[in-house]
Formats: structure tokens, C-alpha cells, sequence
């Protein structure tokens, strides 16, 4: 019965939000890919924001949930059953009244099933959008099987951008590049290794940031993000410039909103640890490919590095010889490890292999233990890596523990709401 009424819920909230959106007629952007969409939407948002009235999506709302709560102006209302009549309540109150008006949307559109990106366009088409790339994450149980799979899931909203939209498709990555030619909508490449469009050239990331140039047709901008750690941020950057280019802003505004763009809370964040510690706070979630290029930037900066790993969900049969890999990839460049949550056994163990001595690797089942044990430890020379995936590991209340200023943690971490300080 909850499931029924929920299912019914759920129509009549798309019903309100696809009649909003008829009223306010936005351009709407959407972001996809398996890494890096949060990132690439904000900066997308940044760029737009310097000409456009602005709408985007909060913090993680990239399910078609979300996508009807970011437009009917509400928040989510987790499990509580009585919280959810409320926010349906409102919401149909709400539709009785002129929606505010918003030049541009910026959604972030995620899959974790098959099925779900069909459930997102129920609610809106993009008239851009941007494809990043896909790795092997949600393949899990009841997930994705295979990386085609994810891939074929991700790509259905290309495939439903009109002849009239833009695909921007990151050809970097082999299966995005291969929508390229075989979409209705026009499209824009972007890419570091690959021939592109719009292409990265004479990239440097150091602990001061990051600086590349951009090279787009016969012109070459430089670029500086001075706020950004990770090459694995230039095509955040591109995808940005690519969404500039198309709406013809000047390059002066895009360069502006690059150079001032702040990463979200919990993705390769730079915080003041204890004792004039450093921590790069990337507690926001975790996938193999994002972990080697965390560790990346950890490895550019001198000092003892400290490699803090929680594990990495969803990743189904993979998941052992992952986190021994992980493991033996933190082992050539930290000085020490600790492995937080259900597979530290096997980061450890590929920490040991890789060549670290044992007496160097520590292992705990939660991050506030590791983050206690981890804070007396801690001296003006060190900079500790904090990286995890979400549920069961929350790497945030390590960094919390080693942060030299506790109080700023509901403003510079994530899953500080009310509603995460009650789970584990």
C-alpha cells in the first residue's frame, strides 16, 4: 500500500513540476556521467550565473525526485512519512501561485538501475547536455551488470536532446565518444588526449591550483582555478566553457566564473587540519578511477602524506581486487594508510603489498575512530587524503576530527544536515 501511495505521489509532484517548467520555460542543462557531475554542474552554474537568472540542483538531488523537488522549490523529506505529506501539501499550495522566474536549469541526472535516467526525462528534457564518462560503478546487486550497460542508461539522455540542442561529450572517454555523429542534436567535444572541439593543452595542478590553456578553434585561453586541486578537474572546466560557448557568452565571463569557481563541500577541498595540518577533504564518495586521481594529487605535495581511505560501494564482484589495488596505488605515494570500513582488510593487505611497511598501515571498521586515533598524530608537516564512498563509511567525520576549526564543519563538509547526524 505505502508503495502504491508513494507511486501516485510520486505522478501528481512530475504533473506539478512538468507544469512549472511549461510556465517558465528555462534552458535546461543537464549533467551526466559517473564521476564529476557535481562538480561540472556547479561550474557549469558559475559560468551561466554571470548572464543568466539561475535555477540548479542542491547538493546530490540528481534522481527524478530530485529533479521534481529542485523545480517545485522543495526539499527532500528522507523517509518520514509525515514529513512527505507536508512537502506535498506545500508543494500543491505552492501551484496555485506564480512560480518565480529563471532564465536557465542545471541538473544533475544520475542512474543507479536501469531505468532510472527514462524516469528523469519523464519530468524534463535537456536542451544541453553534457556526457563526462563512465566507469564501473552501480554494478552492484540490482544494479548494472556490465559498464555498456551504464553506458546505455547514461546515454538515453543524449539520445533524447532535440535537433535543435547541444550534446557536449567528453571523447576522452571511448564509449561517450561514440555517440558522437549518431544523435539528432548538434554536438560540441571536449577532451585532453583525444582530437576535440574544445581541448585542454600545457595542464599543471600543484597545491596552488590548477592552470591550463584551452584551445577552441584558432584561439588559445589560459586558464587559472586557483581554488581547484586535480587534473581530473579539467574537463569540469571544459564542459563549462563548452556550455559558454554555445549560450555565445564572452570569453571574459567564462575565464571570471572559472577563475572564481569553489569546489562543493567533500571534492578535493583543502581544509586547515590541527597542529597546521593539511587536509584534502574528498569524503563525498568514492570509485576506483576518482581514488587513483585523489592519490595523484596527494603525491604533488611534499611533507608526510597520509592516504585515508574508506572503501568504495558498489562495486559488486569487483569490489575485493579493487580495494587491493587501491591499496597498493596509496602504498607508492603516502607515507601512511588507514583504511576505514568493510574492505580496510583488503586495502591493507594491497598497501602491504605495494611495499609499505605494516607497522605504517592502520585499519579501522569506522571513520570517527580512525579520525581520533589520526588527530594527536598530527604535525605541521602532514597532509592527510580523505576519501570514501557515502553510506557506511562517511570519511567527513575523520576529517571533522583533524579539522583545526570543528565549528566551520556545517559549512565546509558534506552531509551535515540534521538528518545525516543520525546515521552511522
Amino acid at each position: 500500500m505505502k508503495a502504491l501511495i508513494r507511486s501516485y505521489g510520486i505522478t501528481f509532484l512530475r504533473f506539478l513540476a512538468k507544469r512549472r517548467l511549461k510556465i517558465v520555460k528555462p534552458l535546461i542543462v543537464g549533467v551526466t556521467g559517473s564521476v564529476g557531475k557535481t562538480s561540472t554542474k556547479e561550474s557549469i552554474a558559475n559560468v551561466l550565473s554571470e548572464s543568466f537568472v539561475l535555477k540548479r540542483s542542491q547538493k546530490n538531488y540528481n534522481t527524478e525526485v530530485g529533479a521534481i523537488l529542485t523545480v517545485l522549490d522543495q526539499k527532500t523529506a528522507y523517509s518520514s512519512s509525515y514529513a512527505w505529506f507536508w512537502l506535498f501539501l506545500k508543494a500543491c499550495l505552492n501551484s496555485f501561485k506564480s512560480p518565480k522566474h529563471y532564465d536557465a536549469l542545471v541538473m544533475e541526472m544520475a542512474v543507479d538501475k536501469p531505468g532510472d535516467m527514462d524516469e528523469i526525462l519523464k519530468v524534463f528534457v535537456p536542451d544541453i547536455m553534457v556526457f563526462l564518462n563512465v566507469k564501473d560503478v552501480h554494478v552492484g546487486e540490482g544494479q548494472f551488470k556490465t559498464r555498456q550497460e551504464v553506458y546505455e542508461e547514461k546515454s538515453k539522455a543524449v539520445v533524447a536532446v532535440p535537433k535543435t540542442g547541444w550534446a557536449v561529450l567528453n571523447v576522452d572517454d571511448p564509449l561517450v565518444k561514440q555517440l558522437c555523429g549518431h544523435i539528432p542534436a548538434s554536438c560540441l567535444t571536449i577532451g585532453i588526449n583525444e582530437p576535440a572541439d574544445i581541448r585542454a593543452q600545457n595542464i599543471e595542478t600543484t597545491k596552488e591550483g590548477l592552470s591550463f590553456e584551452i584551445v577552441y578553434g584558432q584561439q588559445i585561453k589560459h586558464v587559472l582555478m586557483p581554488h581547484v586541486l586535480g587534473d581530473c578537474h579539467v574537463n569540469t572546466a571544459l564542459a563549462a566553457a563548452a556550455v559558454g560557448f554555445i549560450q555565445a557568452l564572452p570569453w571574459s565571463s567564462i575565464e571570471r566564473a572559472l577563475k572564481e569557481y569553489h569546489l562543493p563541500p567533500g571534492r578535493m577541498n583543502k581544509i586547515a587540519g590541527v597542529e597546521g595540518s593539511l587536509i584534502i577533504d574528498s569524503s563525498y564518495n568514492a570509485s576506483p578511477s576518482s581514488m587513483e586521481a585523489a592519490l595523484q594529487v596527494l603525491s604533488r605535495f611534499s611533507g608526510r602524506k597520509i592516504a585515508a581511505l574508506g572503501n568504495m560501494n558498489e562495486l559488486g564482484e569487483l569490489s575485493e581486487g579493487a580495494h587491493l589495488k587501491l591499496g597498493k596505488q596509496a602504498a607508492k605515494v603516502a607515507d601512511m594508510v588507514i583504511a576505514v570500513g568493510a574492505h580496510a582488510k583488503e586495502i591493507a593487505e594491497g598497501a602491504k603489498r605495494g611495499g609499505l611497511s605494516s607497522s605504517l598501515i592502520y585499519t579501522f571498521n569506522s571513520s570517527l575512530k580512525a579520525g581520533e586515533f589520526l588527530r594527536p598524530l598530527l604535525t605541521s608537516k602532514d597532509v592527510v587524503l580523505a576519501k570514501g564512498s557515502q553510506n557506511g563509511v562517511r570519511m567527513e567525520h575523520l576529517v571533522k576530527a583533524c579539522m583545526k576549526y570543528p565549528k566551520d564543519a556545517r559549512k565546509k563538509l558534506v552531509r551535515q544536515e540534521a538528518y545525516w547526524m543520525t546515521q552511522s
